[in-house]
């Protein structure tokens, strides 16, 4: 997140002063500050939004299936612990860097795009600040029965459906920001239609 913060700072500069009931004009508003020229803008959304799609299709299509079917359980858990919380924070950044750029596209901006945008900006920072974090903690958590001997307690049982649950909110809740992803690409590609 402390790489969206340096983005907005060098991409933006004086600030809105949106109201609370201006909030849904805030972000057209924000165009009148954008230091980049509209060419470059636009290039910095694409490249964006390049990354974070490519991202989000091989880590939950690719990677996640391979290392899931030739990893031992405990390794890819544990593997999985340290990527996440870096795949949903390159996520949310190269998100926000999408919404920040957006200003500067006439053809691409729309309510669209905003909508689908920010859907995808807040399901992942769901997946960053909540439902990773405490599926992880779950996972290890059940680690720790299994290594003390306790796999047929009923706290084990607990342990196996909280992590359940939220391994799935997070899975769904990444699978509807790559809904988003797919919505705001039609859209930009729209925008390319000569």
């Amino acid at each position: 997140l402390a790489i969206l913060y340096a983005l907005l700072f060098a991409i933006y500069q004086g600030s809105t002063g949106a109201a609370a009931g201006e909030s849904a004009n805030a972000l057209h508003k924000m165009g009148k500050y954008l230091v980049l020229s509209p060419k470059a803008a636009a290039t910095v959304h694409v490249l964006s939004f390049g990354t974070w799609f490519g991202t989000v299709v091989y880590t939950t299509f690719v990677a996640g299936i391979t290392m899931f079917k030739n990893l031992p359980r405990r390794v890819f858990g544990t593997l999985q612990s340290k990527l996440f919380p870096l795949y949903f924070k390159l996520c949310s950044a190269m998100i926000g860097v999408q919404i920040l750029t957006l200003t500067a596209m006439p053809d691409v901006l729309s309510k669209t795009s905003e909508v689908s945008l920010a859907i995808a900006f807040f399901t992942t920072l769901l997946n960053l600040l909540y439902l990773e974090p405490t599926s992880t903690r779950v996972m290890f958590d059940r680690y720790s029965l299994e290594d003390d001997g306790e796999r047929d307690s009923e706290e084990y049982a607990k342990l196996a459906s909280s992590f359940g649950k939220f391994h799935g909110m997070s899975s769904l809740a990444n699978l509807v920001a790559l809904c988003g992803g797919i919505v705001h690409g039609v859209r930009l590609a729209s925008g390319l239609v000569v």
